[in-house]
């Protein structure tokens, strides 16, 4: 997984209506020409394929996504932002108003305007990041591009043993190639946010990594190993019912420390645990 250490500053400002951002919805609007142009170049699609934007907001990633072309769908759940997006880029631009977390995606994705490989992109509201990323990566596009907090960010590349490494690490890692596309300061948008951003690009994979076929099974039991960070992994998994014989068998079978915790496991020996115990 590979990660840019450059972090991109406001060189200048794209031109776009006034909105004042609701607090309420996650709202920070992306202005830094750079940054847009970048992460538009990151959500190019292959030829004969288009791209579907989250939270286009008043249009300023929408109006750089246009100019590469491809044909372009839209994402918004504020509605009162539809008319001003209607203003910006006229009738014809498409707008699916509803909340992404909660969208039928594979639908989505199979418009037949949107060609066999469409892209996602977009600047996810930090409270949502993580749902909306779930659901999006399920329906299997061809790559996302997506704004979140740095810190998501860390956790989603995080590695065994290291602080940020968690169940969603796992989770994320099993399902996608992921790598940080470029990281962003708080003065690119408007308002400022509290916190810093990077943009994170994922490649889905056909299926889970090291042949995992019962994947609801497989992320509870990861869910359960995480629960107590502070445990190891045998008693994590007894407090959310698992069989500690069996847990313990499993460990040995993989040469493991019957000490071991959840965060100290690779993604190949999550996989073994679930393997041992026929998951």
């Amino acid at each position: 997984m590979k990660s840019s250490p450059r972090r991109e500053r406001p060189e200048s400002t794209a031109q776009s209506p006034h909105v004042q951002a609701k607090k309420s919805l996650g709202q920070n609007f992306l202005h830094d020409t750079g940054v847009l142009a970048r992460i538009a170049a990151l959500a190019q699609p292959a030829a004969g394929s288009g791209i579907i934007e989250i939270g286009p907001g008043t249009g300023n990633l929408t109006e750089y996504l246009l100019k590469l072309g491809a044909p372009l769908h839209t994402v918004e759940r504020d509605a009162s932002l539809v008319p001003i997006l209607r203003a910006r880029f006229g009738s014809e631009l498409p707008i699916h108003l509803g909340d992404a977390a909660e969208l039928d995606w594979p639908a989505l994705l199979a418009d037949p305007g949107l060609g066999p490989h469409p892209v996602v992109v977009g600047n996810l509201p930090y409270y949502a990041a993580i749902p909306i990323l779930f659901a999006t990566l399920e329906a299997k596009p061809a790559r996302l591009v997506f704004m979140v907090q740095k810190e998501v960010a860390a956790r989603l590349i995080g590695h065994a043993s290291s602080p940020e490494y968690g169940q969603i690490s796992v989770k994320i890692q099993m399902l996608a190639d992921i790598r940080i596309g470029l990281r962003v300061g708080r003065g690119a948008f408007t308002p400022a946010p509290k916190v810093e951003s990077a943009v994170i690009v994922l490649e889905p994979l056909e299926s889970p990594r090291f042949s995992i076929k019962d994947w609801p099974r497989f992320s509870k039991l990861v869910t359960d190993g995480f629960a107590a960070r502070r445990k190891t992994l045998v008693n994590s998994l007894l407090l959310s019912g698992h069989d500690p014989a069996r847990v313990l068998a499993a460990l040995d079978a993989l040469g493991l420390d019957p000490r071991v915790r959840g965060e100290a496991l690779d993604l190949k020996q999550w996989a073994g645990i679930a393997h041992q115990l026929a998951l």
